[in-house]
């Protein structure tokens, strides 16, 4: 039977329209991308996380930037460091005496540029964010203190900022006073949506965590990171251990209590990580190197995505993502747009979450045009494009003695630049250098590259006329 205009009005007023979507966004610090049982980690169990991951997706080519700030700022804007200019660590001094002299970086991402939480907002989520910011290298204090965030989050569109700091914690990094802080934003919602984004401090040095969870695990005969007697070679150790298990006790205290408020079944949670393991206090193998590096040891990260009703639930999936790509994913989760004129970088996700093996996507960028040399970087940028990718250092670079920057193994500075190629499918280590044996590959990353490069405004670093290799 047909039904008239007026009915189908008077239907459409009377069914309510299905609610939107909650978000808990927990993004860890330097935690590697094998750091999680689930993902082979075998020196410590993580249940909790575990079995998010049996309930969502698990993805195992997630990416990051290689470091802490340009992550933060490309989850935040959906764009990469080098169309934003965060590409490097906000407080990082460049060393002395360079070889090259490196683009001038933007040291804090405006409000107008990191819209997530303003977009979500404009959609009517109620917005909070508890842990680390690292966008911006200070802020007024009197602008961020008080529940209701402060003048300085509202900006970049939070309604509630935590007060609470990794020193005031130092026992445990604050991870159980930052689960504590975002239970209680989640509370205070109600029935309005929200979006909570929680960045925890851990796991990034100094390592701790609660005495009793460090002896637990020195009792297994891990040695302790004070110890003389813990080595690169005897990674992990009980603290780095103890911290694990703590942030996995701490978020299935926070996923029991969205199941006690009756909200977990419409809640996306998200868990990540801002960049690849630290070297010297996990190994990532057999990924190369670790946090601060090109390869895949320094920006491969875990993430798992549970979104009951929506995602596959007990799924992985192989299909290169980055971080860019969870701005434009929540947007449509929450049927939200970024502002007018907002450029985004990312592609959502969403396909991949209902089961496609699939993402219209050529190709992945990097841009580090900066001097890490505690990592053993040198200015460079690099491209994946299906299994293949190609970094180009633009410059110089530090010859390697080994595959780990663990008890400085890099020798002497060789300038002129240079381009590695990986096959990543046959040689996810990294070990074998394609270039010489591949040129049309180089040639045909290296124009995407470029182009990129131009697309962007990404400025590549120039010569230092003052540069002394005496003083090297």
């Amino acid at each position: 039977m047909a039904i008239s205009r007026r009915e189908f009005g008077f239907l459409a007023l009377t069914q309510a329209a299905p609610r939107k979507p909650n978000i808990l966004f927990i993004l860890t610090d330097d935690f590697g991308w094998n750091g999680l049982s689930c993902y082979g980690n075998k020196d410590v169990a993580t249940p909790n996380l575990d079995r998010l991951a049996s309930a969502g997706v698990r993805f195992t080519s997630a990416y990051a930037e290689p470091q802490c700030s340009p992550t933060r700022a490309a989850l935040l804007s959906g764009q990469y460091g080098a169309r934003t200019g965060v590409f490097k660590v906000i407080h990082e001094k460049e060393p002395p005496n360079t070889y090259l002299t490196i683009p001038e970086a933007n040291l804090a991402m405006q409000p107008s540029v990191a819209t997530l939480a303003q977009a979500l907002r404009s959609a009517s989520y109620t917005t909070g964010i508890a842990g680390k910011w690292h966008i911006a290298d200070a802020y007024p204090a009197a602008e961020v203190r008080g529940r209701d965030g402060g003048r300085y989050f509202d900006r970049y569109g939070f309604d509630f900022a935590s007060a609470v700091g990794e020193k005031e914690f130092a026992a445990d990094k604050a991870v159980a006073a930052l689960t504590d802080e975002t239970i209680g934003f989640i509370e205070r919602a109600g029935r309005k949506p929200w979006f909570a984004y929680l960045a925890h401090f851990t796991t990034h040095t100094r390592l701790t965590a609660p005495p009793a969870l460090v002896e637990k695990h020195a009792a297994r005969g891990y040695k302790r990171t004070s110890s003389p007697a813990a080595r690169y070679s005897e990674r992990p150790t009980a603290e780095y251990l103890a911290m694990v298990e703590h942030l996995d006790t701490e978020t299935g205290r926070l996923l029991a209590k969205l199941d006690q408020l009756g909200v977990a079944d419409n809640t996306i949670v998200i868990f990540t990580s801002d960049n690849g393991g630290l070297s010297r206090m996990a190994n990532m193998a057999p990924l190369r190197e670790g946090k601060g590096a090109p390869y895949e040891g320094g920006i491969r990260v875990p993430l798992i995505v549970r979104w009951p009703g929506r995602a596959k639930a007990g799924t992985t999936s192989p299909v290169p993502v980055h971080t860019i790509d969870h701005y434009p994913t929540l947007m449509a989760a929450a049927g939200a747009r970024p502002p007018e004129g907002h450029k985004l970088d990312g592609i959502s996700m969403v396909p991949l979450l209902e089961g496609s093996r699939t993402l219209r996507r050529e190709a992945l960028y990097w841009y580090t045009p900066t001097y890490t040399l505690m990592y053993g970087r040198t200015p460079c940028s690099w491209v994946r494009a299906g299994d293949w990718k190609l970094i180009h250092w633009f410059g110089d670079y530090l010859a390697p003695q080994g595959y780990t920057p663990d008890n400085m193994p890099y020798g002497k500075l060789v300038t002129g630049p240079r381009w590695e190629l990986y096959n990543l499918k046959e040689d996810p280590s990294e070990s074998r250098d394609l270039a010489g044996a591949q040129p049309g590959k180089v040639a045909e990353l290296k124009r995407r590259l470029e182009g990129w490069w131009r697309e962007t405004g990404a400025k590549a670093p120039v010569r230092n006329p003052a540069f002394d290799p005496g003083r090297w």
